[in-house]
Parts: structure tokens; C-alpha cells; sequence
């Protein structure tokens, strides 16, 4: 069974609205300290998407995902849909892997965010040649996703902690199965 989100009511709602906060402040926060330095951006909303797979059924994760890019979206002025797609990529990656990995340890952590990066840029690509659009070069293939990966994968842990005190704890296959 499916662990329900921690907290009830308005605590729950309270808790959500403060992470999405956090998530925007500190998204802007580090695009504008990676930008002074050269590097590509940590995507929390990666990691939000990633997190949302590790807790929620398919489906949820799936709509989740794809509601925070569209959100990303939104907010950002890119191209309407491009980051949806891309989050959604990333989660059903994460969810189709989930079934074969157990959930503990640094590797599970390591292989959900590489995973969520590999899904995020494939989506990117398969977009990038059938809108027939320049948005993904070959050039920027060789650097930004590793660097992404890196960025990510380092406030992986910290960003964990705060997706549990938002949506409550990781569930595991084995718990889900019973």
C-alpha cells in the first residue's frame, strides 16, 4: 500500500506552498550564481520530479512531473511544453527503473538522478529533431548534461531531505507490492 503524505489539512497544503517556494527561490538563486561562474544549472525541478517517482503510483508521478514542468514552463518563457515533456521523460524513466532496484544506499540515489537526467535530455533530443529545431546541439550534448548530472547529484541529499518533510518518506517496491 501506498504511503499517504505525511501531515493533514492545512498543514499539508502549508508545507506544499513553502516547498514550492523554496524550489522557485532556489532555482532562480543558483541560475544566477551558475551563470556568473560559466557552469550550467542544478535542476531542482529534476529532482522534485525524481523525488515525486520515488513516492507517488506511476500515473501520479507521471501527471506530477509533467504539471511541475509546465510550471517550469510558465514561469520561465521558454518554449511551452519543452520542460513538461522533459519531466515527464525523466519520471517514467525513475518509475520503470524503480521496479527493479531497491530503494536504499547511494548507488539508488546516484542511478535515480542519472536515470532522471538521461530521460529529461532524451526527451529533449526526440523533441529537438521533430520540431526540427536547433535547441540541442551536439556541442551542447557533450558538455551540459554531465555537468547537470554533477550540479544535480551533489544537492541530491539536501533536496531529498526537504522532499521528505514535504511529501513524506520514500516508499519502497516492497511496500508498494504488499
Amino acid at each position: 500500500m501506498i504511503r499517504p503524505v505525511t501531515g493533514r489539512g492545512s498543514v499539508r497544503w502549508a508545507r506544499l506552498v513553502v516547498y514550492l517556494l523554496l524550489l522557485l527561490l532556489a532555482q532562480g538563486l543558483l541560475a544566477r550564481l551558475s551563470d556568473a561562474v560559466g557552469v550550467p544549472t542544478p535542476d531542482l525541478f529534476l529532482l522534485t520530479a525524481v523525488g515525486l517517482a520515488a513516492r507517488l503510483s506511476p500515473v501520479s508521478a507521471l501527471l506530477a512531473a509533467y504539471g511541475l514542468g509546465f510550471m517550469q514552463d510558465v514561469l520561465g518563457g521558454g518554449m511551452l511544453g519543452l520542460h513538461a515533456a522533459g519531466l515527464a521523460g525523466a519520471a517514467l524513466l525513475v518509475v520503470w527503473a524503480r521496479r527493479y532496484l531497491s530503494d536504499a544506499g547511494l548507488v539508488q540515489a546516484l542511478l535515480g538522478v542519472l536515470l532522471g537526467v538521461a530521460g529529461q535530455w532524451l526527451v529533449f533530443l526526440f523533441l529537438t529533431y521533430w520540431l526540427r529545431e536547433p535547441l540541442v546541439t551536439p556541442q551542447m550534448l557533450a558538455v551540459t548534461p554531465p555537468l547537470v548530472f554533477v550540479g544535480t547529484f551533489l544537492l541530491f541529499p539536501l533536496w531529498e531531505r526537504l522532499l521528505a518533510w514535504t511529501f513524506g518518506p520514500r516508499v519502497t517496491v516492497e511496500e508498494q507490492l504488499a
